[in-house]
């Protein structure tokens, strides 16, 4: 029996403006972008930062490679553009952790063909609110309507061997009946016994609703600039650590050329000596 397995990750670029997400799109639509078949007006004669990115079924981000596009004045990119988006990102470090775990990051700073470096930009605040929590919430409201490859999402439910819940227990109880069941075997309701007005609980009013929201926000906002951080950090520390080692290989190359001047002074030295007393002697 033949099996057709769907691709695991869904791969679409975002395009950012000054205040977020300005445009969506998947990379089948943005390689009829590369090859000059479509335009877009609205980016005409900009420089724009967009994010390769690559989705599971579960609609995490599990790759992103931050780049730039240069448009022309007819909304066409660049035809002399060329970044290998696919393998940057199977080659991409450890990133932040954006929900499921911590993603493939390729960015400016941290990128390890750096031929790329000049096409790259660095994921920050925009309009207070982080570029990668912007990545995030979009992807989640998939309005690229990216299809699970979940087993258990794509299962056929079968209707007739459903169970009819009881009525008490849509609203968070465990109860399960058969739809065989008779309504006369249904347990007898308990009394309603009020509450006093004081063990009433007390409605979280609308406002602090979004507080919270607002706070759980900033928190993950500082828990991704945290790990992009350290990201950074350890970019830095590698590039210090090759930059030494260059260095090093630098004056391991100076010793060795000043030992071997030194030989072949020396040697000049000793020759000089043999002729000064083969003079000497033939002048006797």
């Amino acid at each position: 029996m033949n099996t057709t397995h769907k691709p695991l990750l869904t791969e679409a670029v975002l395009f950012f403006s000054e205040r977020g997400i300005a445009k969506q799109m998947l990379y089948p639509e943005f390689e009829a972008l590369l090859d000059g078949m479509v335009a877009t007006p609205e980016f005409a004669e900009e420089t724009i930062e967009a994010v390769f990115v690559q989705i599971n079924s579960r609609l995490y981000v599990r790759a992103a490679v931050f780049f730039t596009l240069d448009f022309d004045l007819d909304g066409h990119i660049n035809p002399l553009w060329n970044m290998p988006l696919r393998n940057m990102a199977e080659k991409a470090g450890r990133g932040p952790d954006m929900g499921g775990g911590p993603i493939r990051l390729a960015c400016l700073g941290f990128c390890v063909d750096t031929r790329y470096r000049p096409n790259l930009w660095k994921p920050g605040l925009r309009d207070g609110k982080s570029d990668l929590l912007r990545i995030k919430e979009a992807v989640t409201r998939n309005t690229l309507g990216i299809l699970g490859d979940d087993r258990e999402t794509l299962a056929v439910i079968q209707t007739e061997n459903l169970q009819m819940a009881a009525e008490d227990a849509w609203y968070g109880g465990g109860n399960v009946v058969s739809p065989t069941a008779r309504v006369g075997s249904a347990q007898p309701e308990q009394s309603f016994q009020p509450q006093p007005a004081d063990s009433a609980p007390t409605p979280v009013s609308s406002q602090q609703s979004d507080e919270r929201q607002q706070i759980s926000d900033l928190r993950q906002q500082l828990e991704e600039l945290r790990q992009l951080r350290e990201v950074e950090l350890a970019a830095e520390r590698q590039r210090h650590q090759d930059h030494l080692a260059i260095l090093q290989g630098e004056l391991l190359d100076i010793k060795n050329e000043l030992a071997l001047q030194q030989k072949i002074n020396l040697a000049l030295k000793r020759d000089m000596a043999k002729l000064q007393n083969r003079s000497s002697s033939e002048a006797e």
